[in-house]
């Protein structure tokens, strides 16, 4: 049976792939999610990994629900395999 496994590093790239997609600026993005633009940018630049209500919030304002958003975080693959370097 695979196991599962989260990297968080991919928060990151999740955050800016959705905010590219969407179209949105930061000014834009703090404005529709009620997160600061500081936050955003910390996010961005994977300073910060944010916190529950944060994603909560910017699951609400790209419109996808939070397992939609963050599908890609969680890793399976089968036991004893080497972790992949993405």
């Amino acid at each position: 049976m695979p196991s599962s496994e989260f990297d968080l590093s991919r928060l990151r790239w999740i955050f800016n792939r959705r905010r590219a997609e969407a179209g949105l600026t930061y000014e834009q993005l703090a404005e529709l999610s009620g997160v600061s633009r500081q936050t955003l940018l910390n996010l961005a630049s994977g300073k910060y990994n944010g916190d529950l209500q944060t994603w909560l919030r910017l699951s609400v304002a790209f419109g996808v629900g939070m397992d939609e958003l963050l599908a890609e975080v969680w890793l399976t693959r089968p036991p004893g395999t080497v972790r992949d370097a993405r």
